[in-house]
Formats: structure tokens, sequence, C-alpha cells
């Protein structure tokens, strides 16, 4: 099932799951701005052992726990779309998102190519 992409929608939050999660090995690039615990529901996380790196996939039964950024600019998201290969490994999607406080947002997350999925689900 091919995912919609939202480039166009004004949103300046950013939900990630893997490498750009604090601590992780890309999170330099987020260094500074806002962030907060959140859970992305009716997503599934893969960790394929080969790959080195986490995709999700759409899952009714299963959520994601990642973190929500504030304040992510054009530019810094221009950054990131080179980084995760946003059109060839990753597209850019608009997500909604459960809040630790219960309310729910909408964010940009990267969904994986038709190519990651078919070789490594």
């Amino acid at each position: 099932m091919r995912q919609q992409k939202y480039i166009n929608i004004k949103c300046d939050r950013l939900f990630v799951y893997g490498t750009l999660q604090h601590g992780q090995s890309r999170n330099y690039i987020l260094r500074g701005l806002k962030y907060e615990k959140a859970t992305l529901l009716n997503y599934k996380k893969l960790e394929p052992p080969s790959l080195g790196f986490p995709f999700i996939i759409r899952d009714n039964k299963s959520s994601v726990e990642g973190e929500v950024y504030y304040g992510v600019g054009g530019s810094l998201f221009n950054q990131i779309d080179m980084i995760e290969g946003e059109g060839k490994l990753y597209h850019r999607i608009i997500v909604k998102l459960k809040l630790q406080d219960g309310r729910e947002a909408e964010a940009y997350t990267y969904y994986p190519s038709e190519i990651l999925i078919k070789n490594y689900v």
C-alpha cells in the first residue's frame, strides 16, 4: 500500500523512531530543538539486523514509541530529507501521534519506500 505524501502541509513537527532519536547516531541534527516522547499508533517498527537502521510499516495492532521534535524548519527538513534518502529509501509523510499527556498531534515522519518494504518485510 503506497503512502500518500503531504509535503505541502505546514507542519514544523517531526516524529523520529530510530537514529534521529535523542542519544542516537544522527540526533546531532536535531540538537537544541524541544522534544517530547510520543507514540505512533497503528504502525510497527522493524529493525532488520542486516540493514542497520529501523523503519516502520502499517500495523493496526501495534504502536511505535519515539520522540516528536518541534520547530523543525524548511531548511532542516531539506537536510534531513537528504540524509534519510527521501524519495528513494523513505518518503516523508504526515502521521497522527499520541503525546504523553494524551493529546493528539500531527507530525511528519519517514515511511519506507517500496524497495525497503519489498526487501526486508
